[in-house]
């Protein structure tokens, strides 16, 4: 099951820029099912069951996904579980998760221009200094400031991850202030139905079709299955 402080809906998110799964995004090509238009930004909503990627988000409990190509987004869903939380991507929910999402684009930026700028500098004047002064010793330079810069992209995506989890859980209380606690709960509830039924139905399946095989669906699959803010990522966030 998942942890108790995760009991909340938690949108997810692809990539800490403005731009989300923008491959995703490029690949939505067919009708949407919905479409609003927030903050003069258009969000059109596809069931992940009409394309190719269920499987391969669907099958690691990732049944939504938001995806931008900086300037427009698109929401790739899983139909039953948009069924099941229809009122979470309702238009005022859709509102408090964009201005997030546009939020926190913006700290990752500012911050990247903190970090890259003077590593880049850095880099640019070791590498001039040590050709000059130091031939003999450049590869050794060289390779100590890529330590230096992955130490400093390490911290920096510790900072992002940070000022990420601050704004996510400042989006989600606004969400669940505008829904009301009793109508958030009952969604909560729905999420955790959907994501035991779905797990349930494919564990079923895959006993039966592997009868004859040493190795079955493990039971705790399903129990440790959980939500997280992204692959790679800080991912969000209300899914």
């Amino acid at each position: 099951m998942r942890n108790q402080k995760d009991d909340v809906i938690i949108k997810m998110m692809e990539e800490r820029t403005m731009k989300l799964s923008p491959k995703i995004f490029n690949k939505l090509t067919s009708e949407p099912f919905e479409t609003q238009e927030v903050n003069g930004k258009k969000i059109e909503f596809f069931y992940m069951n009409d394309t190719p990627f269920l499987f391969q988000y669907a099958s690691r409990g990732r049944f939504a996904l938001w995806t931008s190509n900086g300037n427009s987004y698109k929401v790739l869903i899983e139909k039953a579980y948009y069924e099941a939380l229809t009122d979470f991507y309702q238009y005022e929910v859709n509102k408090i998760w964009l201005e997030f999402l546009e939020k926190v684009g913006k700290i990752s930026k500012k911050i990247n221009r903190w970090f890259i700028i003077p590593t880049l500098v850095l880099y640019i004047i070791a590498a001039g200094i040590s050709s000059i002064f130091f031939p003999e010793l450049m590869l050794q330079i060289l390779l100590g400031l890529i330590v230096v810069v992955v130490f400093s992209n390490i911290f920096q995506s510790r900072i992002v991850n940070k000022k990420v989890r601050l704004e996510n859980q400042n989006a989600q209380d606004r969400i669940r202030n505008f829904m009301g606690a009793e109508a958030f709960n009952d969604l909560v509830k729905a999420q955790e139905e959907h994501y035991q039924e779905y797990f349930k139905f494919d564990e079923e399946e895959k006993i039966e079709d592997s009868s004859d095989q040493e190795v079955l669906h493990d039971e705790n699959q399903i129990e440790e299955i959980e939500v997280k803010d992204s692959d790679n990522q800080n991912d969000s966030e209300i899914s």
